[in-house]
């Protein structure tokens, strides 16, 4: 099994072991780890749309099941930590 201890060390697991962590996880855990489309882009206040070309272009981690993504939520935080770094530069 995977550590999930840390989540950033969940944001930097392969797809393979994101989807086994997903699959392996009852509903309550898995909502603390990975979000939606539509709850990522309410937590940004970005759109829908924006959320998924950041997940098509890899900026941001997600595994897809069926035709909707499952966001890794410690992945957008780090995305958005490190938009706001170099704002800060």
């Amino acid at each position: 099994m995977t550590d999930t201890s840390s989540p950033t060390r969940i944001a930097r697991f392969t797809d393979a072991e994101l989807l086994s962590l997903y699959l392996s996880l009852s509903p309550a855990p898995r909502e603390t780890i990975f979000v939606n489309t539509a709850e990522a882009a309410e937590i940004t206040g970005v759109s829908m749309r924006t959320i998924q070309l950041w997940v098509e272009c890899g900026t941001v981690r997600a595994i897809s099941i069926g035709r909707k993504y499952r966001i890794v939520l410690e992945s957008l935080r780090e995305y958005l930590r490190s938009q706001m770094n170099k704002r800060g530069e």
